[in-house]
């Protein structure tokens, strides 16, 4: 009995062994990547809107940063403290940001980014904010906004201006 035990559980962890995998992880491609964000925004009362903005996503090294454009070829930095998790051609980035003093405003961004091939990926995107000091009854006390884009690798180089 305690022989069939051990086998069996030999077999068992040979299994896991043979189906486990070594992903070596990669970073973002170096670059610049370019594309129209379409957006749905979803509301406390159920209430939602829908829209497009620029975006681009620098990346240099394994250092990302992403600029939201505002339709007249003016870009703004979003967020700050990104975190991005690799494997190959494929990429977690977020950050959580809340006010500095107080935190009656937290906001949390995901995008999710699939490299498709030198040329060209496709995005998810996710934000959630909550606005604490608004009352629970507010409909503007917190949202969800969530897209998809597909983007175009427009240039290959680090970009210092993007990417300090």
């Amino acid at each position: 009995m305690k022989n069939l035990f051990i086998a069996s559980l030999s077999v068992a962890l040979l299994g896991c062994a043979a189906t486990s995998h070594n992903v070596t992880p990669q970073s973002l491609s170096d670059g610049v990547w370019s594309g129209t964000l379409k957006s749905v925004t979803i509301r406390a009362n159920d209430g939602h809107e829908e829209g497009q903005s620029d975006l681009l996503i620098a990346s240099c090294k394994g250092v990302v940063r992403i600029w939201a454009g505002d339709g007249n070829g003016a870009y703004s930095k979003l967020g700050s403290n990104y975190v991005i998790h690799s494997s190959p051609d494929s990429h977690l980035i977020y950050f959580l940001d809340a006010a500095p003093k107080q935190p009656d405003w937290v906001e949390i961004q995901t995008y999710s980014l699939l490299e498709i091939d030198s040329e060209t990926a496709v995005l998810q995107w996710s934000r959630a904010v909550n606005n604490r000091d608004l009352a629970r009854s507010d409909d503007g006390r917190y949202f969800f906004s969530q897209g998809t884009t597909r983007l175009r690798h427009v240039s290959q180089a680090c970009d210092e201006r993007l990417v300090p």
